[in-house]
Formats: structure tokens, sequence, C-alpha cells
């Protein structure tokens, strides 16, 4: 059975990993140089829907996460709605106190490379919080049951139908994208191998 403590400390940390990632997401989107694909679509979105960018990737993870729901919800946990909603009103937060809406144009490649690590740090301390599946990583996984390929084929195929989507819309795709694609990968690697060593970042799953 599942302690109390280890239930708060899954909470806290999808809490903190969720904010860490809004803030990250928010650092590569100021850099105007492209982001993650999520983000390209919803930069998309915003050429035509008048609201906030956090809304919208909130609207977006909702109904993504009702979707995981009906199809299988087992994949869906607290920590899944934490994510889904915390990411768009995290980003609203950052946008509402004002912080990071535009930066020195010198700034925004040392603004899409930090926004990158902090992204992939935010996003391994959630995944490390073991409490359900975040939305984008859930309709990863049914692309990959549905279309019965491996996890890589279904995760290139997910991630180059958003980017495609979101360019058509308007989005930006730059070298902001490559960037968040070569430095994504390591800094989420590096987050899951090396932060679990500190007990405090180590939790059993949620049933």
């Amino acid at each position: 059975m599942i302690g109390k403590d280890n239930l708060v400390k899954q909470f806290t940390l999808a809490l903190i990993g969720t904010f860490i990632a809004a803030l990250g997401i928010r650092l590569i989107v100021v850099s105007g140089l492209g982001a993650d694909a999520i983000s390209t679509l919803v930069l998309g979105l915003l050429q035509h829907i008048p609201l906030r960018f956090g809304t919208i990737s909130l609207l977006f993870n909702a109904i993504v996460l009702a979707i995981i729901f009906f199809y299988d919800r087992s994949m869906v946990g607290i920590g899944s709605v934490i994510n889904g909603f915390g990411v768009g009103l995290c980003l609203n937060l950052i946008d509402s106190l004002g912080l990071l809406h535009t930066i020195p144009e010198v700034l925004n490649y040392p603004s899409v490379v930090v926004g990158t690590v902090v992204f992939g740090v935010g996003t391994g301390i959630y995944l490390l919080a073991n409490a359900g599946s975040a939305a984008y990583e859930s309709l990863m996984i049914v692309l990959q049951r549905i279309l019965k390929v491996s996890v890589k084929t279904a995760r290139i195929i997910l991630d180059g139908s958003f980017f495609l989507a979101g360019f058509l819309l308007g989005g930006t795709i730059g070298f902001g994208t490559v960037i968040v694609l070569v430095l994504m990968g390591p800094s989420l690697e590096l987050t899951l191998n090396y932060l679990p060593k500190w007990r405090i970042f180590r939790t059993r799953k949620v049933n």
C-alpha cells in the first residue's frame, strides 16, 4: 500500500515539474526562433483564435486527456490532470505577471537553449512523480498502438504532424526548432538518470 507521504511527494513533484516545464516552454517561445511540436501548433492556432498561449495549451491538453480517458482510462492519473491543466495555467500566470513577454535579440539563442534544458528538466521531474502520463505522451502511445509501430516511429509521426499543422496555420519553425529537437532528449535523459539518486525524487507508481 502506498503511504500518504509518498502520495504527497508524487503530487508535489508533478506540480514542480509542470511549473518548471512551463517556464522552459515560455523561454523557448519568447526566443521567436521556433519551438517544440505542441508549442508550434499553439502558435499557429494563436493566429486564428483570440486566446492566450496558455489557454490554448490548456484546452488542447484537456481535449487530448478526454480522448485518452475514453480510450484507456488506466493511462490517466492525478499527474495527468496536473500537467494537462497546469502547464496552461502556469503559462498564463507567467504572462499575467508580465514576465518574459520580450527579450533582447542578443538573448534569442541563449533563451531557446536554456529554455529547452529547463523544459527537459521539468518534464523529467514530472515523469519521476509516476502519477500518470502527460497528454502528449499518452497520445503518442495511442498512436503507436493504432498504427502498430515502434514508439520512436510514433513520436516522429506525431511531432511531424504537429509541426506541419502549426506551420501551415502560421506558427514559426526555425533553427530554434532544431535546438529543441537536439537538446530536449539529453536534458530529459540526464534528469531521469541523476535526480533519482536523491531520495526526494524517488517514488512508486500510483495504482
